[in-house]
Order: structure tokens, then C-alpha cells, then sequence
């Protein structure tokens, strides 16, 4: 329990060093930047209000009371440093709430070492800006509500505290989970029962966040570092796994790498299927990782690296040139390969075992157009293809369970 608390509050200390590169600091500065004038006017507009107040209590007071102004004048100044003090970060958090789901997308795009896409990010910022600042008054109104019975337990002696600053651990959590996990469209309840699944790592993560904001000048950077934080807590912890093979979706399996087609949209993601990284999804690795990995399939495992070769490509946009001659294909170390069985094809083609050879065609024709090379795809993934469909429908078919059947055999 304790090794997920500590978890949640390092992934605070990693936001805090990923707002620091250098595709991030925008959507940090700008809304910083933003809150600081915010409070600078309303300071210098307090001062104001307060010398007419001052002016106006100089004339009406006798003069033998003019030491009143060298007591006023301190307690202005330290209410107004609590004033301060305790606002900025909920000012802060209404004026960066826009900016803070392109903060979250973009933290996501860099660690999964998808490129970053620059278009339209200002056009969807002002798209979104009122209802994104709804949305920050629900949450500003779930936080008002559960704190009332929170208020009436601090009248309670020793525990009255530390349930206030679990509560607090709570809400920030909330907050800050809410810009990723809003990112993939979850909503406001689904989000905290997601987050209320792993509560020890999330309170972790929320006290780390309430520690930080006690601190003076360093609670400037809490939101955009929570933010942060708060996405990578979300890729590695509370994302659900999209490795699953679901009634669209295509499955091909190497003996190091696993990837995963979604037959609607062609998004390709899998699982690293062995070695030290193994069962991490492939778009949680940085890039860098991924191509040393595939210098190692190079030689050792021909079927892995051409796999691996497809999600770099696909996903990530990399292009590849002819590997040196110590790794090109004709020397690597690769075993023997092995003959398709049943159980494979019908992964690879998204089909249960007992459909008829005219729903194998048709998976195969559905595919086929859409990893194609010519239209796109790749030779590794449309031989895959091809190959699934020769054992589905071949006089030696290796089906699980025997041949394939026609419909008439079904009916």
C-alpha cells in the first residue's frame, strides 16, 4: 500500500521535470504568465482601494490617531499575502484549464514518442474554452459539496486534520487526472471511479500535489506539473489495456512483439511479448527504445523486427533506410520459421474460430484494402494477411477444430 502511495507522488515529481522540455513550456508559461497579471492588477487595485480607505479615515479621524496607519498599513499587506497566498492556484487552475488539455495531449504525444502536431491547437483552444470552463466549475462544485462533511469532521480532535488533508490528497487527484482522462473522452464519473480503483496510488499522488502547493513561489508550478504528472500516472497505471482482441480488431504475434489493427480507424498499437520490457504496451516506449530493440531483432529475430519496423512506421512515422551490412536481413540469427496454425490466421484476420469460409474472404477483403502497400500499409502486415486467409481456406486448413465450414455446413 505504502509502495503505491510513494508511486503516485513520484509521478508528481516527474511532471515537474517534464514541464521543463522545451515542446512543453508554452502551455506552462503562457497561462502563468496570464495568472501573474491577473494578480498584479487585482493587487495593484487593492492597494488603491485601501490608500482612498486610508485617506478617507485621515480625515475623519483626529490627527493624535495617525499611528493607526502604521498598524493598518502591516495587517493589509499580510492579509493580502494570504489572500494571495491561498487563491492563486484556484485562479490559476479556471484561467490554464483550456490550456491545460493541450498540456495533457501533448505530454502523452511525448511520451509515447508520437510526433507533435502543432496545427489548430490555438483554433481548439478557443473552441473549447467554455466548456472547458463549465467542466472547471463542476469539479469546483463536487470539491464545495464533499467538503462539507470534511468541515464538520475538523471539529473532531486529532483525526479532524488528517481527514481534511485526505480529503484535500482527493480532490486534487480529481483535478488533475481530469485534463488526460478527459483526453479519451471519460467522463466526470467514470474518471474518479477509475481513480477510486487504485485509491492508495491516487491519494498518493494528490498528497504530493497538496505538499507542493504549502510551498511559496514553487506552488506557482503545481497545476502545470500535476498536469503532467498526472498524464503519465494515466499512460502506465490507469489506462486501460487496448491489447485485447476486440469484434474489430486484428491480432499478429512475433515471439517478441505483439501488434494489435483496429479494422475502423487503422490504428496500430501491441505489446512487447518478451525480454526486459515485456508486457508494456508499444506506445508507452520512448521511440529511442523501440529502435534499439529492433537492432536486436536485427539479429536475432528476423519476424520481430519487421514487425517492430511496421508500428515505427505506422505509428510513429519513422522512416527506415537500408540497415548496415552487420544487421541487414540476410545475416540474422532468426530460428526457423514456423507454419501458421488456425487459431493464428483467425487472430490475425479478426474472426472467431467457427465462421464460414465466406466470412474469412470477406475479413480478408476487408483488410487486404486497407493494409495494402499500395494504399499505404506494408508488405510485412498484407502477407500476414494473405497467408491467414490461405490457411482459413486452403484444402489443408489448420483451423482449430477442423475445416472450415461453408455456410451450408452451418445451416
Amino acid at each position: 500500500m505504502l509502495t503505491n502511495a510513494f508511486s503516485g507522488a513520484r509521478y508528481l515529481l516527474q511532471g515537474v521535470k517534464l514541464i521543463s522540455r522545451p515542446g512543453l513550456r508554452p502551455f506552462v508559461v503562457v497561462p502563468l504568465l496570464v495568472n501573474i497579471l491577473v494578480f498584479t492588477g487585482a493587487i495593484y487595485a487593492g492597494v488603491a482601494q485601501f490608500e482612498a480607505l486610508m485617506a478617507l479615515l485621515d480625515s475623519k479621524v483626529p490627527s493624535w490617531l495617525g499611528w493607526l496607519d502604521w498598524l493598518l498599513w502591516p495587517v493589509f499587506i499580510l492579509v493580502m499575502l494570504v489572500v494571495v497566498f491561498y487563491t492563486f492556484g484556484m485562479v490559476a487552475n479556471l484561467i490554464a484549464s483550456p490550456f491545460n488539455n493541450l498540456l495533457a495531449e501533448k505530454v502523452e504525444l511525448m511520451l509515447t514518442g508520437r510526433p507533435l502536431e502543432q496545427d489548430n491547437d490555438y483554433r481548439r483552444l478557443l473552441t473549447e474554452l467554455i466548456p472547458t470552463l463549465i467542466d472547471e466549475l463542476k469539479k469546483i462544485l463536487y470539491a464545495t459539496l464533499l467538503a462539507i462533511p470534511f468541515l464538520l469532521l475538523m471539529l473532531v480532535p486529532v483525526a479532524g486534520p488528517p481527514l481534511w488533508f485526505l480529503y484535500t490528497a482527493w480532490i486534487l487527484a480529481v483535478q488533475y487526472c481530469d485534463y488526460p482522462m478527459g483526453n479519451h473522452g471519460l467522463k466526470f464519473r467514470e474518471m474518479r471511479q477509475r481513480l477510486g480503483e487504485r485509491r492508495t496510488l491516487s491519494l498518493g499522488f494528490g498528497a504530493a500535489a497538496a505538499g507542493l502547493g504549502m510551498v511559496p513561489i514553487l506552488n506557482f508550478i503545481l497545476m502545470p506539473s500535476a498536469v503532467a504528472g498526472a498524464t503519465a500516472m494515466w499512460l502506465r497505471e490507469l489506462k486501460p489495456a487496448s491489447n485485447y482482441q476486440g469484434p474489430h480488431q486484428s491480432r499478429v504475434a512475433t515471439r517478441h512483439v505483439l501488434l494489435t489493427i483496429d479494422h475502423l480507424s487503422g490504428r496500430i498499437n501491441g505489446e512487447i511479448l518478451a525480454g526486459p520490457s515485456r508486457g508494456r504496451s508499444l506506445e508507452e516506449v520512448a521511440t529511442e527504445e523501440l529502435l534499439d530493440l529492433l537492432g536486436t531483432f536485427y539479429q536475432t529475430d528476423a519476424d520481430s523486427a519487421e514487425a517492430l519496423e511496421v508500428y515505427l512506421s505506422q505509428a510513429r512515422g519513422h522512416v527506415f533506410h537500408r540497415p548496415p551490412p552487420n544487421q541487414r536481413p540476410e545475416t540474422r540469427a532468426a530460428p526457423e520459421p514456423r507454419a501458421m496454425d488456425g487459431s493464428e490466421a483467425c487472430a490475425i484476420l479478426g474472426i472467431g474460430p467457427d465462421e464460414d469460409e465466406e466470412a474469412v474472404r470477406a475479413a480478408h477483403r476487408r483488410l487486404i484494402q486497407r493494409l495494402h502497400p499500395d494504399r499505404g500499409g506494408s508488405d510485412y502486415l498484407a502477407a500476414k494477411v494473405n497467408e491467414a486467409k490461405s490457411v482459413l481456406t486452403g484444402a489443408g486448413s489448420r483451423r482449430s477444430g477442423g475445416e472450415p465450414r461453408s455456410a451450408s455446413d452451418r445451416a
